[in-house]
């Protein structure tokens, strides 16, 4: 089985740069041109299930993407949400350096050391990713087809490590960009084998 993550279309936090997280941000239209781009590209492509983040912006990418595919239904996963940048969110890189210099360079040299102020740490992520891939929601639904889940740049990234099983400490060293899409085979397990997206990956477990 397949199971391919989208990163949500652009906001207009995204088009300012700034850091969303658990901010509840609509898509711009650009992003809802993203989103109706990936809805057409991925007709014919076998999804049977079609997941979201409980976000805004993901639920309206998928909810694009799903029409697009025969009135197919987003489920919400509160697993697939954006990491938790606490006191950061809707603040741009430039401000964020003003107020916590020394925090924003710990964040880039040492993002997997790295608390968030206010908020959550990569591994706090990584667990719930982790989660979601050993007791999917696909498990016991009599699934026919691949899984289609719309999330965030970070739980992509996180999703891009444990498969190329590589340390959280590369996570700024995979960039994931608004519509993109990372397919893996879902094994029992958890296990993930890169299909298309990102860089060449090893199975892990």
């Amino acid at each position: 089985m397949r199971l391919i993550f989208v990163r949500h279309g652009q906001t207009p936090w995204n088009l300012e740069g700034r850091y969303q997280g658990r901010a509840d941000i609509g898509l711009a239209p650009q992003g809802l041109a993203t989103a109706r781009g990936l809805g057409s590209g991925l007709q014919g492509s076998g999804i049977g299930m079609l997941l979201a983040s409980p976000l805004r912006r993901a639920g309206q990418t998928a909810a694009v993407i799903g029409a697009a595919l025969g009135a197919l239904v987003p489920r919400a996963d509160a697993r697939l949400i954006e990491i938790d940048f606490g006191a950061w969110e809707g603040l741009t890189q430039l401000e964020i350096k003003q107020r916590w210099p020394q925090a924003l360079r710990r964040w880039k040299q040492a993002p997997a050391d790295f608390r968030f102020p206010g908020g959550e740490s990569l591994g706090d992520a990584f667990e719930r990713l982790r989660d979601f891939l050993h007791r999917p929601p696909w498990a016991d639904a009599g699934l026919e087809g691949d899984v289609l889940a719309v999330s965030h740049a970070g739980p992509i990234r996180l999703a891009a490590l444990w498969a190329e099983g590589r340390p959280l400490a590369d996570f700024r060293a995979i960039a994931v960009h608004a519509g993109e899409t990372y397919a893996y085979e879902w094994q029992t397990g958890g296990a993930l084998r890169r299909v298309y997206g990102g860089q060449a990956a090893k199975e892990r477990s």
